[in-house]
């Protein structure tokens, strides 16, 4: 605990007593105070103006200031200075006004930025000596400015007032057009203007808006000088830009320009104006440059683009074209062409050979522009997909046709379509334009048929490849499609193992001369074929026969229909050049077999021993005597087969190769097949309407027949006239499922 003494009396004697006395007179001001001190701040401030030192110091300067402060005349030393700077800036502000435009317009320019730059460091300066004025009675009195505010405002007044706002800002407006010409100009002057009308609040009511209106009239003029003298596009990618833009230039040419444009106005936004001043500014260039002259961008330009794969030029346009809201015409234009270009080459002479491997290659195309220039847009590639599907089904079965055709002759073995490219790609590209086909189960007709010749003859790929397709094509239109096409597969699969097991138990003496292998097809899944009457060789028939038995044994209660138009056979055949191996149908094999016994037969031998058609046997004949292989020689000579035809072997016949593929003689019956399918395909269509048709009228009991046209159409997956719509429900009718309303003849009712 802390204790504390009071201190006594010094030592050396007693405590002295300090008395303080009132004063006996106040102080007072001298009389020329106030005079004086403000003639030393006007003398100080009008040498900061003149750039010259002061008599006084800094510091001196400022407890003037403060002296004056204190005794209640701050107001005075403000208004002295108000007074001050007014007239310095009209002084000077007047003496820039007077020079002419005419000698050296950037001259007046460079003249008031060096003002505004010696203005501001003055102000600072002032502001420094008169800070106690500033940070007193400017801060604290109501509706008076700090000394800055009040500075920049005097300069503002004098701008405003002259003619010198307006004159500062065509002569800022007339540099920029010199520069935007190709000229030099000095552009730290302009930036330093921009900065000062910035600074003074004139920017935005007086610099910007008319710098925007001398903007778009001078891009409206361009755009039009050089819309009205484009030139067609050459049909070249490759043409430089510098040889578009010189002279009169195509809409390529014209887009770089105003790409240019653009990267240069961002420049100029950069560098001396107010970056809020951008957009506004890219706008007003868009719109008077692009915006009021798509339709001329687009049209036959836009085609000749596209046709010319300008990846490039058209990421110009897009990237043009996306900010003025233009999409919708780009669109347009986009489906324009893609109908225009599909319909012609659906309309091609040459479509059998040329169309798919076209629209392939179309195709690619229109996604490389989709991805790289129209950085892959929503409603673009929605529109490519409306085209291709109103174009590519112009041809109802064709495309269907021709599409399964080109998949078979991808996955035929040794096929060249294949052979440079990934597999997988080119089944992908080829799903791509199997999605835009609306007969999609004529599609599978068509594949089936081919899947059948291919599997059958030993002509497919590989099964991989087959299981690769069908994979694809179920994920496209589910498993219910792709069934009776793996049963296909499954069937061939089942055969080998078949065929296998009956090798195995055939005593060996039986196979010596002969190898049999049997395809057992279900009916359900495969093509139908026509059956064919044919006398086999012996040991043919002996086999066929032992691979029947075993059928019987492991399948009870099922029988085989052989196809022999659908067989294949191998027979060595010696001739004078030496053993060679034909490569036949069983037609063909069969009457080659039969010359192993006699080098003479007429064609009434041939045909009492195989009971074949006169038409299935002149065709095999033709093909043996007649085509590029003849290993058979007949009398007389000629292209044709007759029934008094007689027919010799040819020993000497003679080939390079060891193998020899001879295939029959085409005919007619592959057109009357295909139309026989579609046939088919037509009426199972039928059968399809009239179910709907029936589904539609239970669930609803009563509909006008264009409403039931309605749900009809949003159910089917195939196109079906409004002729083959009536005539499906006046069968609907007949067979009284629905009847008429007998007040109203176009409303059904149903009948339970």
């Amino acid at each position: 605990m802390w204790a504390s003494k009071r201190p006594g009396p010094p030592a050396g004697g007693p405590q002295k007593k300090l008395i303080i006395k009132g004063l006996k007179a106040l102080p007072t001001l001298p009389l020329s105070y106030k005079t004086d001190t403000l003639e030393r701040l006007r003398s100080a401030v009008h040498a900061i103006q003149q750039n010259q030192p002061t008599t006084q110091g800094l510091e001196e300067l400022y407890r003037d200031c403060e002296g004056l402060c204190l005794h209640k005349f701050a107001s005075d030393v403000y208004e002295m200075l108000q007074t001050e700077l007014e007239k310095y800036t009209r002084q000077q502000l007047l003496q820039i006004d007077r020079s002419p435009d005419t000698h050296a317009p950037a001259a007046i320019l460079d003249q008031t930025r060096k003002f505004w730059d010696d203005y501001t460091q003055q102000l600072t300066m002032v502001r420094c000596v008169f800070l106690y004025l500033d940070r007193t009675y400017a801060l604290q009195t109501t509706n008076v400015a700090s000394l800055w505010a009040m500075g920049l405002s005097v300069v503002r007044q004098h701008l405003v007032e002259t003619n010198m706002r307006s004159r500062l800002v065509r002569l800022f407006i007339n540099e920029v057009t010199s520069e935007r010409n190709g000229q030099l100009i000095d552009r730290p002057s302009l930036a330093s203007i921009a900065r000062m009308f910035i600074d003074l609040g004139l920017y935005a009511q007086s610099l910007q808006p008319s710098f925007i209106d001398a903007t778009r009239d001078y891009y409206r003029s361009e755009s039009l000088r050089m819309i009205n003298y484009l030139v067609p596009i050459k049909q070249s990618a490759g043409v430089s830009a510098e040889a578009r833009s010189s002279g009169p230039t195509d809409v390529p040419g014209y887009l770089n320009h105003v790409q240019r444009r653009l990267d240069e106005e961002t420049q100029r936004v950069a560098q001396y104006l107010k970056p809020s001043t951008k957009s506004t500014l890219l706008a007003t260039v868009l719109a008077e440059l692009v915006e009021k002259h798509t339709e001329k961008l687009l049209g036959p330009n836009f085609d000749a683009m596209v046709d010319a794969d300008m990846v490039s030029d058209l990421t110009n346009l897009y990237s043009l074209l996306l900010p003025v809201n233009k999409l919708d015409l780009l669109q347009q234009n986009w489906i324009s062409y893609i109908k225009k270009t599909g319909l012609r080459m659906m309309q091609a002479s040459d479509l059998e050979a040329t169309l798919i491997s076209g629209l392939l290659a179309f195709k690619r195309k229109l996604d490389n522009i989709l991805s790289i220039a129209f950085q892959n847009n929503a409603r673009l590639i929605g529109a490519l997909r409306e085209a291709f599907e109103m174009f590519i089904n112009t041809r109802r079965s064709k495309p269907a046709q021709l599409i399964a055709r080109h998949i078979d002759q991808c996955m035929r073995m040794g096929s060249k379509l294949a052979a440079d490219d990934d597999i997988d790609d080119i089944f992908d590209r080829i799903i791509m334009l199997f999605r835009f086909i609306q007969g999609k189960d004529l599609f599978e007709a068509y594949y089936r048929r081919d899947l059948a010749k291919r599997l059958l003859y030993n002509k497919t790929l590989s099964t991989d490849t087959e299981r690769l397709v069908l994979q694809k094509l179920k994920a496209e239109c589910g498993a219910g499609y792709t069934n009776r096409l793996e049963g296909m597969l499954h069937d061939m699969e089942l055969s080998l193992e078949l065929s296998s097991e009956f090798a195995q138990k055939q005593p060996e003496s039986a196979m010596n001369d002969i190898g049999f292998q049997g395809s057992v097809l279900t009916m359900a899944f495969w093509p139908t074929y026509e059956p064919m009457e044919l006398v086999l060789p012996r040991q043919a028939e002996e086999a066929q026969n032992a691979f029947t038995e075993l059928y019987a044994e492991k399948h009870k209660g099922r029988n085989l229909q052989w196809q022999h138009n659908l067989g294949t056979c191998l027979i060595n055949v010696e001739f004078n050049e030496g053993s060679k191996e034909l490569q036949l149908s069983h037609l063909q094999g069969t009457v080659i077999l039969m010359f192993a016994e006699q080098n003479e037969l007429t064609y009434s031998q041939i045909q009492q021993s195989t009971g074949l058609e006169n038409n299935e046997l002149q065709r095999t004949l033709q093909s043996l005597a007649c085509g590029k292989f003849r290993v058979l020689t007949k009398e007389p000579k000629g292209r044709d087969v007759d029934t008094s035809d007689t027919f010799h072997f040819n020993a000497k016949f003679k080939c390079p190769q060891a193998r020899v593929k001879i295939s029959q003689i085409a005919t007619k019956e592959i057109e009357k097949e295909s139309k026989e399918l579609e046939a088919h395909i037509h009426l199972d269509r039928m059968y399809r309407v009239d179910a709907a048709l029936v589904r539609i009228m239970k669930a609803r009991k009563t509909l006008e027949h264009s409403d039931l046209v309605t749900e009809l159409l949003k159910q089917l997956d195939f196109n079906v006239s409004t002729t083959e719509i009536k005539e499906r429900v006046d069968t609907l009718f007949e067979r009284d499922y629905v009847r008429r309303d007998d007040s109203n003849p176009s409303t059904y009712h149903y009948i339970a």
